[in-house]
Parts: structure tokens; C-alpha cells; sequence
């Protein structure tokens, strides 16, 4: 198994996830190199679950999706944050157990090469945004937890995107208040043309990755 896609599912103020939606429509259009995985928003539980599909598949690149509502276009995040929101519970109502994520640096960075994922979403048409900020919720949490276990699972590239809405979520996720006051849609084909961008992107690239400057 050479690369690994991960998606969320459902949590408060997201009723219907598109980075679930993304992973589930593109798992049957993977190559045979690559596999698909939904993981929990749980504080306790996403990183696990994560972490025992990439020892069963031995993916060298894992690639991170997840919803951001107020994100106006596809998001690369460039760094992984030693923090935790306070006070945000999870899609099983548990809250963190404190601000910071373990021991470790406050800043890990992503391991792609920047250049080939810029082109390739570039060659897609792909409207997209460089962000080096991930947040404090469970999708930054896993990002974090993944950099610092990179090395020892054996994963050389890994990286993280946040989605915006899906034209075909709107409809679900105003049967759970509140939403942002203002926020934008893309068609779910945009966001799958993105990610099997970013598919090819990562399958074609050699082993040296950029890493920008963790503080």
C-alpha cells in the first residue's frame, strides 16, 4: 500500500461532513496502491484509528482531509499546531483533555512537495489557498499526532486539506444550528477533482519533500 486518504465524519455544527462524502465517492476510482479510511471526531479515538490503518496498509503518504465551514476555497495546510481548543466537544460529546496535544515542538511541519501539489491542483482548475493555520480541533489534533509518529510508521509524505461546503451538504447542514452567518459551497466534483489531483500529485513523486520551518 503506497498512500492512504482519511476523511472525518459528522460533528457539532457540521452535519454532514464533506471530507466523509470526498473519501466514500473516490474510494472505488483509487488506484490499487491506494486505500480510503473515515475516521471518528473523537478526542480519544480519531488518531488511533488512523494510526491502525497505517499499520495495516503500510501507506508510505497518507493524505488528511477534513471541513472547514468558513473556508472559501480548498485549503492546504502547511503545519501541524501543539494545541487543543478548550470547551469544543467532540462528535461523542467528550471535550479535551487540555491545551496542548503531548510533548512536542508547538509547530510540525507537513511533509509534501509543495511545487508538485500546487501544480497539480494548478492542472486541475482548483481554486486553492496556502494556510498555516489548522486550527484547534480534531483535524489539527490528528495532523499533529501524525507528524510526530511519521517517522516511526514508516510514512515519508503526509499532508493535510481543509474543505469547504459541498454544494449537495448545504441542504444538511442547516437542519444543525448554528453556521456561520456567511460561508461558501463548492460542487462535490470540484473537491474530487482536487483530491485525485493531489492523488497523482503525491503517486508520481519522488522521495524529497519540502518542509517548511517548524517553530
Amino acid at each position: 500500500m503506497s498512500i492512504l486518504l482519511a476523511g472525518f465524519g459528522a460533528f457539532p455544527g457540521v452535519a454532514r461532513n464533506p471530507s466523509q462524502d470526498l473519501v466514500e465517492r473516490i474510494a472505488d476510482r483509487l488506484p490499487p496502491q491506494a486505500g480510503a479510511v473515515v475516521l471518528p471526531v473523537s478526542w480519544d479515538e480519531a488518531f488511533q484509528r488512523l494510526k491502525a490503518e497505517i499499520l495495516r496498509l503500510r501507506p508510505r503518504s497518507v493524505l488528511l482531509f477534513g471541513a472547514h465551514l468558513r473556508a472559501e476555497r480548498f485549503r492546504v495546510e502547511l503545519v501541524a499546531r501543539n494545541r487543543r481548543e478548550l470547551g469544543r466537544p467532540d462528535a461523542l460529546g467528550a471535550f479535551p483533555a487540555g491545551p496542548s496535544i503531548g510533548d512536542g515542538p508547538e509547530t510540525l511541519a507537513c511533509r509534501l512537495d509543495w511545487r508538485a501539489v500546487a501544480g497539480a491542483l494548478r492542472r486541475a482548475g482548483i481554486d486553492f489557498e496556502w494556510s498555516s493555520n489548522a486550527g484547534g480541533y480534531l483535524c489539527n489534533d490528528t495532523l499533529y499526532r501524525l507528524a510526530l509518529a511519521a517517522d516511526g510508521l514508516g510514512v515519508e509524505r503526509f499532508g493535510f486539506f481543509h474543505l469547504p461546503s459541498s454544494d449537495e451538504g448545504v441542504g444538511d447542514l442547516v437542519l444543525q444550528l448554528p453556521l456561520p452567518e456567511v460561508f461558501m459551497s463548492v460542487p462535490m466534483a470540484t473537491l474530487e477533482a482536487a483530491a485525485l489531483a493531489l492523488l497523482q500529485s503525491v503517486g508520481t513523486a519522488g522521495t524529497d519533500v519540502e518542509r517548511p520551518i517548524a517553530g
